[in-house]
């Protein structure tokens, strides 16, 4: 018998809505319930009500910008450290959230170093040394000061920031408590959609970007060494 091939699932998306799913990556279930029809609200609304609430994170992490989605997951983060059946953070741990809080703040070059080299202190596989990491990759390069600048990959940090979110709502010792909290999470991720002016908004100047930080980094890798 020939190989069949399978359908297609994103075949009739538009193309700046079949690069958020991709970008987003859903699980199995959550890409299955998949409706061309539907908005990004519906789709959101769907995944939730279905309990596929980690693939809604992701939709979100992959629609917002690199500053709104760091501060989400920072929020996140902290958040991890002071709820029932939280850790209280360490010493380096609260440097890293004190560090990321300061490049939130005023994100320039010097702040995002300074929170990356906390978060290798506290931990770059903790919540918030994965957003210190999130912070370093949103840069303009990430060699050394004092050598040839070289541009992350556009996109390379929204991985991080979904995972930070996933991870600060999983490290509770009660369990009980982890799926409201994956709840409250992507609740506080859709009201800062809300507030860049919705999906559709959202998704348009995601995809605008995106595209235009592609160009930049395909012109910058390309580009002939000095002589």
């Amino acid at each position: 018998m020939p190989a069949s091939i399978a359908p297609d699932p994103l075949a009739s998306l538009t193309p700046p809505m079949r690069w958020l799913i991709e970008r987003a990556a859903p699980d199995e279930p959550a890409l299955a319930m998949l409706n061309p029809q539907h908005t990004l609200e519906q789709l959101y609304a769907t995944w939730v009500g279905a309990d596929q609430v980690v693939s809604a994170i992701r939709l979100i992490a992959a629609i917002l910008p690199n500053r709104e989605s760091i501060w989400w997951a920072w929020v996140s983060a902290r958040y991890a450290t002071q709820m029932e059946g939280g850790t209280a953070p360490s010493a380096n741990a609260h440097a890293t959230l004190a560090a990321v809080e300061q490049w939130i703040v005023r994100p320039d070059d010097a702040a995002r170093r300074a929170a990356f080299e906390a978060g290798e202190k506290s931990g770059l596989d903790s919540p918030i040394g994965l957003v210190a990491t999130a912070v370093f990759l949103s840069g303009t390069t990430i060699a050394p000061p004092s050598v040839p600048a070289v541009p992350p990959p556009p996109g390379v940090a929204m991985p991080l920031v979904a995972g930070a979110i996933l991870l600060a709502a999983v490290s509770n010792s009660k369990s009980d408590l982890i799926p409201p909290t994956f709840v409250s999470f992507a609740a506080q991720g859709l009201e800062i959609v809300k507030r860049l002016g919705g999906w559709d908004t959202a998704l348009q100047l995601a995809h605008d970007t995106h595209r235009r930080q592609q160009a930049e980094y395909e012109q910058a890798i390309n580009a002939p060494a000095p002589r």
